[in-house]
């Protein structure tokens, strides 16, 4: 699947469970549930083979009786469960090509990708996307390029209408010459009702941390965020994480919008509005991949199991562009809102952006997909 050693169930007669009751599923919920997907990715480094899989909960009987080997050479699994990913540790000296499982009759086999040092002292954005414009891409790269001196990108594409080519030259266009662009076909999961609602989104914290572990660990910071948010702080986000004494800064982010009125093309430049007061967003974060707290596994707004989160909270925050979207989530997010006030600083940072025609329209979004 793509550009991940991803090793799926079919054939085995088992498929994952969703842990949420029915009367919490939107009409399409089990459609867009990953069921299939044991591993998305087979990733080796510093004598450990690392399985990056969906939630394995309802699998955890399969799993217990599960043979795995590396080159044919069985070997011991160890099995970690966090909130939407688990981890498989298999213990080899060397670099395996292949690694499988066997269940019952059924076996499945997948190669393994060893750690690259391809991000070695980079400042490095890293995001999952699907059917963004490519000019919303360019502009992302370019902002966090002149604000924060991001020099590299690594991008997951989900499978979008046009392929990496694409992406790659919309992050060139960006001032970037240092990227990846990976693609995948693994489902990003359904969107419940509350307070379900993203409960087995399991795609983008199995990316996180797949690539952290592949391509990330030497990188000199990484920051998570999506196509719609902005990053502002004095001075560098990165140079602030790896400054700080954890290696690691978590801040907050606010909503922001186009000029009530606005019918254009919806690009980043034109927001420069803002609720009054201000709607919050879930957290963001900037780190040293193999800094003091490189053992907590990756999320979307924040590490796993990390106790007391706040105190790692720093003076930075984020614009998140709410028309900067393909109406994946909330078509209501495509409507420009009337009651907002001007937003000096938003509009000060993004006026480095380029103006982009007003009447054009998307070329390749569709309401329904996924994207930011």
């Amino acid at each position: 699947m793509g550009d991940f050693a991803t090793l799926t169930l079919e054939g085995s007669g088992l498929a994952r469970r969703s842990r949420v009751r029915e009367a919490f599923h939107e009409a399409d919920y089990l459609e867009r549930f990953d069921a299939q997907t044991l591993w998305l990715d087979a990733v080796w480094r510093d004598g450990v083979v690392r399985l990056i899989c969906p939630r394995l909960t309802s699998l955890r009987g399969a799993m217990r009786g599960a043979r795995f080997a590396l080159d044919g050479r069985t070997v011991r699994a160890r099995v970690q469960y966090f909130d939407r990913h688990s981890v498989v540790t298999l213990r080899s000296r060397e670099v395996p090509l292949r690694v499988s499982i066997e269940i019952g009759g059924w076996r499945g086999e997948t190669r393994v990708h060893a750690a690259e040092d391809t991000f070695a002292g980079c400042n490095v954005l890293v995001t999952l996307s699907k059917d963004n414009d490519p000019a919303w891409i360019e502009d992302w790269v370019r902002y966090h390029v002149v604000h924060h001196g991001a020099d590299a990108v690594l991008f997951v594409d989900n499978g979008s209408a046009y392929g990496p080519e694409v992406v790659r030259a919309a992050i060139q266009r960006g001032g970037v010459a240092m990227s990846r662009v990976l693609v995948t076909d693994a489902p990003y999961g359904p969107r419940g009702k509350k307070p379900y609602a993203n409960a087995e989104l399991f795609l983008q914290f199995c990316v996180l941390n797949a690539v952290r572990h592949r391509f990330l660990w030497n990188a000199r910071a990484v920051l998570n965020c999506d196509i719609d948010e902005l990053v502002t702080t004095e001075g560098s986000i990165f140079d602030t994480a790896v400054d700080s004494r954890f290696g690691y800064l978590a801040f907050p982010g606010y909503w922001v919008h186009p000029e009530p009125g606005f019918e254009g093309y919806p690009s980043h430049r034109a927001h420069g509005f803002r609720d009054a007061p201000k709607i919050a967003c879930p957290d963001k974060w900037c780190m040293v991949p193999n800094g003091p707290l490189r053992h907590f596994e990756w999320r979307q707004h924040r590490l796993e199991r990390l106790p007391f989160p706040s105190w790692f909270r720093g003076e930075a925050g984020f614009w998140h562009c709410r028309n900067i979207t393909n109406g994946w989530k909330l078509l209501k997010r495509t409507r420009v809102r009337e009651a907002t006030v001007p937003d000096g600083a938003l509009q000060q940072a993004v006026a480095i952006l380029p103006e982009r025609d007003s009447g054009k329209r998307l070329q390749y979004a569709e309401p329904g997909k996924q994207g930011v």
